[in-house]
């Protein structure tokens, strides 16, 4: 399963339930409203490989439609309606009947009925609706302050921001202990910052690894969690052996004994190369203090990487092997996009991460006062 499957579970709705291991056809009735005319729906299961249709109809003038699971088990579903709506119904096989509402002018109002587990959906997904909305209003506090100059009062908005943030934050996180044991806990893993929350999340999957280890959804989040362990804070940095600009391997574990601070960039990211002054400032400053930097570059040609280094006065050391994302250590750090950073202390530990500007300051500050 690639990782774009994550991403779209975030945005869609999802409808999960319990087992009863009943080996009866569980019946889908449903109605498109809006309009139906020429589109097409497919049932589409999860399988080890992504998604593989298991039924589809065109849909008639009035939008009705039915379909059959035969045999319902906990299993994964998807409906695609053509040019319209994705929704995810995920079953056990507890449930007698199926009543879905597709709403072409309004999909926040499409729903599901014969699931409790929706109710749990229904919860997160009006939860994260919330939350959004006050984050915009903030937003626009924030802004009205910033631009008046009132340094009170924004600081009174930022502290409203991260309170509400917590407490919409813990509604998640309850919501997901009270839908177990039903798979609706692990989607509502996606709907928090997976990182951040990265011990709740882990616990929450620990529960699944018996019952449910070779669920393709289940597994998913397994070697979701077990690849970030690898990384979690407090563990130890994997090792990165790559060739410098003079062509000789420089491994980081040769830099034991001071903090480092890996960082991923390119020649060709203007991120990376905004965020190169901050950077050259705060090695100018803490260099002397056991401070080192890694420039781990993903850049495809070396003179590229080179003249990259050269114009922007990168003096500390630097690696890659020009393979782009591909790179042995973007593959080790799951590196996805940049500017990204690792922060290791001396015994090689990941102590932060993602450490940019104010806040790469703020730490190297806390470290060497």
């Amino acid at each position: 399963m690639n990782r774009n499957f994550i991403a779209i579970l975030a945005s869609a709705f999802a409808f999960i339930a319990c087992s009863k291991g009943q080996q009866e056809a569980l019946p889908i009735n449903g109605k498109v409203l809006g309009g139906s005319v020429n589109q097409q729906l497919n049932l589409l299961k999860l399988v080890e490989d992504g998604f593989e249709t298991v039924d589809s109809l065109s849909l008639a003038d009035d939008g009705v439609f039915a379909f059959n699971i035969v045999s319902p088990t906990a299993d994964f579903y998807r409906f695609e309606l053509s040019g319209s709506q994705v929704m995810n119904l995920i079953i056990t096989g507890e449930e007698e009947a199926i009543e879905v509402i597709f709403d072409n002018s309004n999909p926040q109002k499409s729903l599901v009925d014969g699931s409790i587990s929706a109710n749990f959906m229904q919860s997160l997904d009006s939860t994260a609706r919330k939350m959004n909305s006050d984050v915009q209003l903030l937003n626009q506090e924030a802004l009205q302050a910033r631009n008046s100059g009132n340094s009170v009062e924004l600081q009174d908005i930022t502290e409203q921001y991260y309170y509400l943030m917590g407490r919409h934050n813990e509604n998640m996180k309850q919501i997901i202990r009270d839908a177990y044991p039903t798979l609706t806990s692990l989607y509502g893993l996606e709907y928090l910052e997976f990182e951040q929350e990265f011990a709740f999340a882990d616990s929450i999957v620990s529960l699944f690894r018996s019952d449910y280890a070779s669920h393709p959804l289940a597994s998913t989040y397994i070697k979701r969690v077990d690849a970030m362990r690898a990384l979690a804070i407090g563990s130890e940095a994997p090792e990165i052996n790559l060739p410098g600009p003079d062509g000789k391997l420089l491994a980081l574990s040769s830099l034991r004994g001071k903090y480092v601070l890996i960082d991923f960039w390119a020649a060709w990211c203007r991120p990376c190369r905004m965020e190169n002054p901050n950077v050259v400032r705060m090695y100018e400053e803490y260099k002397n203090e056991k401070f080192e930097i890694l420039g781990v570059s993903l850049d495809r040609t070396k003179d590229a990487w080179l003249k990259a280094i050269e114009d922007d006065g990168l003096t500390w050391k630097h690696v890659s092997d020009l393979q782009y994302f591909n790179s042995e250590a973007a593959r080790s750090y799951q590196i996805n996009a940049i500017p990204a950073t690792y922060l290791i202390d001396p015994e090689g530990k990941i102590i932060e991460k993602n450490l940019r500007g104010p806040s790469l300051e703020a730490k190297l500050k806390e470290i060497f006062g």
